[in-house]
């Protein structure tokens, strides 16, 4: 019997993990940095930042060790709570599915895959309705779409309709060729609203797109 909804966030062991793990990485590093420093100094080889390393090998009173420690702790806190606020929870239900802050009605997703470490989420017309760094892991996630009767694949199915852009292709209407390069700027100054803004703009004309690094890839949208 399918339940009625399930919420998709950290295992018990990833909430173990990031939780933990960066204040005790730090916490670690603290014990190790000047011993390590110390050793690279002796080696009378050529450093880069020789400065910074000198400083941190020369902390060797317990309560430089102590302010040391407690200052990587409290940055390793911090990257616990920029990683948690980064990965979105995960929401199923028969009739939505929510991913982070944006909720799609079940009937708008024609297909859902992961790209890397992105889910993303498809309409009917191949557009991205929803895309997220889930709290899940992929396992997970497949077993409770499929669970749910959604419509769940392992890869991009239209990954074989991609080509990659190059300014000026004569295959692209110079409307989305000027859209493309104008995200191609965006994606160099990584500036994340902008080129999901172009990618909607993009998407208006009839063509997905997806990134590779700096690279981007296009293909016309495809109905389903």
């Amino acid at each position: 019997m399918t339940r009625e909804t399930v919420e998709l966030g950290f295992s018990p062991p990833d909430r173990v993990l990031i939780a933990a793990g960066p204040a005790v990485a730090g916490l670690l590093l603290a014990a190790v940095l000047p011993v390590v420093a110390r050793w690279a100094l002796g080696l009378h080889t050529p450093l880069p930042f020789r400065a910074l390393v000198r400083v941190a090998g020369a902390v060797d009173a317990p309560w430089e060790l102590a302010v040391q420690a407690a200052i990587l702790v409290l940055l390793g806190l911090v990257a616990t709570a920029v990683l948690a606020e980064h990965l979105a929870p995960v929401t199923v239900s028969p009739g939505a599915a929510r991913f982070g802050g944006t909720e799609v009605p079940r009937n708008q997703i024609a297909v859902l895959y992961p790209e890397g470490e992105t889910l993303i989420v498809l309409d009917r017309e191949s557009r991205q309705v929803a895309r997220c760094l889930p709290r899940a892991r992929r396992s997970r996630l497949a077993a409770t779409f499929r669970e749910f009767g959604y419509p769940w694949r392992d890869e991009d199915p239209f990954a074989e309709l991609y080509r990659r852009w190059e300014p000026g292709a004569d295959s692209l209407p110079p409307a989305a060729d000027a859209v493309l390069s104008a995200r191609a700027v965006a994606l160099r100054k990584k500036a994340a609203k902008e080129s999901t803004e172009l990618r909607a703009t993009l998407e208006k004309l009839g063509y997905a797109v997806r990134d590779e690094g700096d690279k981007q890839f296009w293909r016309p949208l495809v109905r389903s």
